[in-house]
């Protein structure tokens, strides 16, 4: 069967296809693409911004702690003293270390999931739509 092709009010329609329609549905599909981009953009960034402070302040912690522990170690009274000291500072520094870095890689996969939510959001609207048009 041959296309029919008319021309009303400055649109050509081919078996019902509205171009300027069709170009309008493209230019908000690509805003939506941008919006979904720019909030999981300012998510990562506050999330690992976040991340990087808490590492920082963990770092910032342990400087504190042995310096605090080598003063303790160094004017120990004697040997055994000192290794006692030693012992003690090392099991505290690697607990507080396991610790905190388990609590900072929690925040990382968090905010890396609240990051992507967006663009998931996005993607699934579009499969779903794609889905609507083709059944």
């Amino acid at each position: 069967m041959p296309t029919q092709k008319t021309k009303t009010n400055g649109t050509n329609f081919t078996n019902g296809w509205d171009a300027n329609g069709s170009y309008e549905k493209l230019a908000d599909a690509g805003r939506e693409n941008m919006e979904a981009f720019v909030a999981a953009t300012s998510i990562a960034a506050q999330g690992f911004g976040a991340v990087n402070q808490a590492w920082f302040d963990l770092a910032k912690g342990a400087l504190e702690r042995n310096g605090a522990a080598a003063e303790a170690i160094f004017s120990a009274k004697n040997a055994a003293d000192a290794v006692e000291l030693q012992s003690e500072w090392a099991r505290g520094a690697f607990d507080n270390y396991v610790s905190q870095s388990s609590k900072i890689t929690e925040m990382a996969v968090k905010t890396a999931n609240d990051a992507i939510a967006p663009i998931r959001a996005r993607v699934d609207g579009v499969v779903e739509k794609f889905a609507e048009n083709a059944g």
